[in-house]
């Protein structure tokens, strides 16, 4: 037995597979020690036909048993394994294991299918002549499948049968992409056939007595008076109702109100209010007289029932209708009503009787069975031609998804992309190359933040093509943020070299270099400082332009700017001088507190001062470092694929060296020349414009007085604050 190799791979130890005879001890391999345990089939980029051999239960999840299972039947498939380790999508014939039946099955498939593509050699067979005959195979009957669409029959009376059962049965797909049927369509069509015609025997069998007491016009006899029965029972209710208490007939006229709410110019809310109102003003004798009037809407309908079906179940003409009389004439069709509930409710009805007993009695279900007998007869075939893509695709892929499953070895090599990753998105002058696919940023984000990773979520969009679009989500473990912001644009190549757009939809903001946690605290005091300058500018700019308003108006009319309670109103030559002395006094105001602060400056040590600021920022930084070095450190990759759906068995820690791996700055092309003289500067000078930079001047000089006041301080720091202290004297 080969001997198991464990290598480390990004500071976890996992199998190394190199080849088939590494490929086979993934069947005593501990699933603990597998890096991956459940995969998430839409997140790998490979053969979607493999991924389906590989997961036949559909669950979209890929586990230790389903890989084990393709392994054993791939090595029981073929002969010589020495070239698993160079996958291909060409199959030599020698490669096949012809010791067994299923392999001598499988290599004959493959010789009938070479022969009949007319192909130049039968030593090999490649994944694209598989595909090109299967999809010429498939796309008439017979095909295995079972199905048969109604236009690849040649028979019309059987196409009409096979017609007729898709209609009132329903369709499958056949293998061609067209709707057929199956046998067990068929079988359900006759059933219900044979139960419509023998539902339809039973009434025509008791029509003289019981079920169609009238013939032929129990139908509509029946149907009339169903279409009354609600009314004339509402009527007969309504007539106990003020039998019992005479009050209600008064209740149940049309209100006041009604008549005020009722719009007479509306032919629609009319016809409503006299739906809803009985046929008759009840009476307290429970009479309908056909004599009085009745309910326009209804008068029609009621005619009707008196002529055709009242007056014939006394066997007289009726002008009056009393309870019993009306429930003995709806009795007379009970049992049509109860024969019609009894009625298969598959619309069998809608097909013509005689159409209907010949599919029962004549040949032509027995030729559409034979031909779907026939279709079926092929399966076997149809199962070799899949096996042989099977063992084509497994041989290509088997190997590199066990090494995303047991190990993680691609994405640790800078040369080989793992098949969880989408590509490279190219942003910000950067080149993310960990890049997952993922269905809903907003779900994957609450996984992925345990993750204390830098996240861009992206859109990508195939371009000029809006309808081909996903999401992304892409590691930056190297830099600093930048300029990557909600809305950002940038490119996307994916494992092809297709280019797309790409635009950033959402980022999860975690540290991404010591750098910047050393950064965080001090960008911190400066956004707060900012704020609060920004908000104290905005008020005192605010309050001056109150003040402003206040003095020119009060100017205007010729007001002091603070006027006494009481008196005269001041002139304009008051209000100057108390708009100047206010003014006096807020410039006494600032120089007093100048004042102070230099005194108070001239009694502390400048060097000590200095010193405090250092020892202050040092510490700041010296902590922020520690705590961002900490927070770095415990990055981890696999979070991201847990996101996905994902279940990993190692932390992928992210080290210093893989952050450069997944996000870099590519090099400068090698021999390249740099210049590095401002173009630019050089373009104004030719333009006559001047390219002094006060900035870096001011700057320089700032720094030097800031210098001479540190060392004076510290040479001559009594002179300094005997001469302050007399100067504010």
């Amino acid at each position: 037995m080969n001997r198991m190799v464990f290598r480390n791979y990004g500071g976890n130890y996992q199998l190394r597979l190199e080849n088939a005879d590494d490929l086979a001890l993934i069947q005593d391999l501990k699933v603990a020690r597998w890096a991956a345990t459940s995969v998430q089939t839409d997140s790998l980029q490979c053969d979607p036909v493999f991924l389906k051999y590989l997961n036949p239960d559909g669950s979209g999840r890929i586990r230790p048993q389903h890989l084990r299972a393709a392994v054993k039947w791939l090595f029981h498939m073929i002969a010589d394994r020495s070239r698993l380790a160079a996958p291909s999508d060409v199959l030599l014939m020698e490669v096949i294991d012809t010791s067994h039946d299923e392999g001598r099955k499988l290599k004959e498939a493959a010789l009938h299918i070479l022969e009949q593509l007319k192909a130049e050699t039968s030593d090999q067979i490649s994944l694209e002549q598989i595909r090109t005959f299967r999809a010429t195979y498939m796309l008439a009957p017979p095909n295995g499948d079972g199905v048969l669409p109604p236009n690849h029959v040649s028979d019309p009376d059987v196409a009409r049968l096979a017609t007729d059962v898709l209609r009132h049965v329903g369709a499958v797909k056949d293998l061609s992409g067209a709707d057929g049927i199956n046998q067990g369509h068929l079988s359900e069509f006759l059933d219900h056939g044979k139960e419509f015609l023998a539902w339809k025997v039973r009434g025509e069998d008791n029509s003289s007595t019981q079920i169609l007491p009238w013939g032929g016009e129990t139908p509509a006899a029946a149907k009339l008076v169903a279409e009354l029965d609600v009314k004339i029972d509402q009527f007969f209710s309504l007539c106990d109702l003020v039998k019992v208490d005479p009050r209600t007939a008064e209740r149940i006229r049309l209100s006041e109100q009604d008549l005020k709410d009722l719009d007479f110019c509306d032919p629609q809310a009319i016809e409503k209010k006299l739906m809803e109102a009985p046929l008759q003003t009840p009476t307290p004798e429970g009479i309908l007289n056909f004599q009085d009037a009745i309910n326009p809407y209804y008068q029609g309908k009621m005619d009707q029932l008196r002529h055709q079906v009242l007056a014939r179940a006394r066997s007289g003409p009726m002008e009056r209708l009393q309870r019993t009389a009306w429930e003995k004439a709806r009795a007379i069709f009970e049992p049509y009503w109860a024969w019609q509930a009894e009625k298969p409710p598959d619309g069998m009805d809608r097909l013509d009787e005689a159409t209907l007993r010949e599919y029962l009695n004549g040949p032509a279900q027995e030729t559409l069975r034979q031909l779907l007998l026939e279709d079926l007869s092929v399966q076997g075939e149809v199962e070799q031609i899949n096996s042989l893509e099977k063992l084509i695709l497994y041989r290509c892929w088997l190997l590199e998804l066990a090494n995303n499953c047991v190990n993680f070895s691609a994405f640790y090599s800078s040369d080989q992309r793992a098949l969880f990753e989408m590509g490279d998105l190219i942003i910000d002058g950067r080149q993310l190359t960990f890049t997952v696919k993922v269905q809903n940023h907003t779900e994957h984000k609450k996984v992925a933040a345990t993750s204390r990773l830098f996240l861009v979520y992206a859109k990508i969009t195939k371009c000029g093509d809006q309808e081909q679009e996903f999401e992304i989500a892409a590691a930056v473990t190297a830099g600093s943020k930048g300029g990557i912001e909600i809305g950002k644009r940038g490119v996307f190549y994916d494992l092809h070299g297709e280019e797309w757009d790409a635009q950033v939809v959402d980022i999860l903001e975690n540290p991404i270099s010591v750098w910047e946690a050393i950064k965080a605290p001090f960008v911190r005091v400066k956004d707060l400082v900012a704020r609060k300058t920004e908000g104290f500018a905005a008020t005192q700019v605010q309050q001056l332009d109150t003040a402003a308003t206040e003095v020119t108006t009060k100017m205007k009319k010729g007001e002091s700017f603070q006027p006494p309670t009481g008196g005269p109103a001041p002139t304009s030559t008051t209000s100057t001088r108390d708009l100047l002395l206010g003014g006096g006094i807020a410039f006494a105001a600032i120089s007093s507190s100048l004042a102070y602060l230099i005194k108070t400056l001239s009694q502390v040590s400048l060097l000590n001062v200095g010193l405090w600021l250092v020892v202050t920022m040092l510490v700041v930084v010296l902590f922020s470092a520690l705590l961002g070095w900490n927070k770095l450190r415990k990055r981890d990759l696999s979070a991201i694929l847990e996101a996905c759906g994902w279940a990993v068995n190692f932390r992928m820690y992210l080290t210093h060296k893989l952050g450069y791996l997944v996000t870099r700055t590519p090099p400068l092309p090698k021999g390249a020349q740099v210049e590095r003289r401002d173009l630019l500067r050089l373009s104004l000078r030719k333009s006559g414009y001047r390219t002094f930079n006060w900035a870096r001047l001011g700057l320089i000089s700032l720094l030097t007085v800031l210098s001479t006041v540190v060392v004076l301080s510290v040479a001559f720091g009594n002179e300094v604050k005997s001469f302050l202290r007399a100067w504010l004297e």
